[in-house]
């Protein structure tokens, strides 16, 4: 008989208090809690428990489970089940996801009701002026460290986030953030 593993399911982390790690400047700040159940987009930054992303298994980091978004006919919106936000099928948009992967992460972190989140490299949130540079010093890591060009194809997600084409929801998230998120700045 095979020796199959079982899977990683959310249940089996503690997720009372959550630490997203986005890739704005504000990330190069980041102060790790204890005992916070911590999520990176794209590719580890720190020690971290899951990782956000819009190219599941690109990266390669297994075992770390994968937070990913799928399109799927459905009634609700947004539907978290396990590692996945089920978002309902839209029809509207081109682009294969309209969710960046912050947004991935933030909506799959609500699902699990926590405490607290803890949001570290969102600086695009913080005001509609704001760009949506990403973090230099992150930027250059992942050059040197994870070869995102051979991953995204061309070098334009390198420097500057993807931005969601969904509206509605980085609106939606911005006004949630009031509920039990903590948006640090790096100050």
């Amino acid at each position: 008989m095979i020796d199959i593993p079982d899977p990683i399911l959310p249940e089996h982390f503690d997720r009372t208090h959550i630490d997203i790690l986005g890739r704005g400047p504000s990330v190069d700040s980041y102060v790790p809690r204890e005992g916070a159940f911590v999520i990176c987009c794209h590719y580890p930054m720190v020690h971290c428990d899951a990782i956000a992303s819009t190219r599941f298994g690109q990266w390669g980091f297994y075992p770390i489970p994968y937070i990913v978004t799928r399109e799927d006919s459905q009634k609700e919106i947004i539907k978290v089940q396990d590692w996945v936000v089920l978002a309902k099928i839209n029809r509207i948009s081109k682009d294969t996801s309209i969710y960046n992967t912050g947004e991935i992460a933030y909506l799959w972190a609500c699902a699990q009701k926590p405490k607290s989140i803890h949001l570290w490299g969102f600086d695009s949130l913080f005001d509609e002026n704001h760009t949506w540079n990403h973090s230099k010093n992150q930027a250059k890591i992942a050059v040197e460290k994870y070869n995102p060009v051979r991953i995204y194809g061309d070098a334009s997600y390198i420097n500057v986030c993807k931005k969601s084409s969904g509206i509605w929801v980085h609106k939606a998230i911005k006004q949630n953030l009031k509920s039990h998120t903590v948006l640090r700045r790096g100050e």
